[in-house]
């Protein structure tokens, strides 16, 4: 997809989705709050499986 310069069509079709739906923010919000959390603890709960690994998260700002 690099060497012919095209978009990804999944990635590409979740953002036109969310364009053209226009979602309610009381649904769309929390989901996009847990989903970030979620990503964060995944992270966070990887770097400390592993004892040699760098810690997550390394700063936040």
């Amino acid at each position: 997809m690099t060497v012919a310069r095209t978009p990804h069509s999944p990635a590409c079709a979740t953002a036109v989705v969310i364009v053209l739906n226009t979602p309610h923010p009381a649904t769309f919000v929390p989901l996009l709050v847990g989903s970030s959390a979620l990503l964060v603890l995944a992270g966070w709960a990887a770097s400390c499986a592993r004892p040699g690994a760098p810690r997550y998260p390394v700063y936040w700002w």
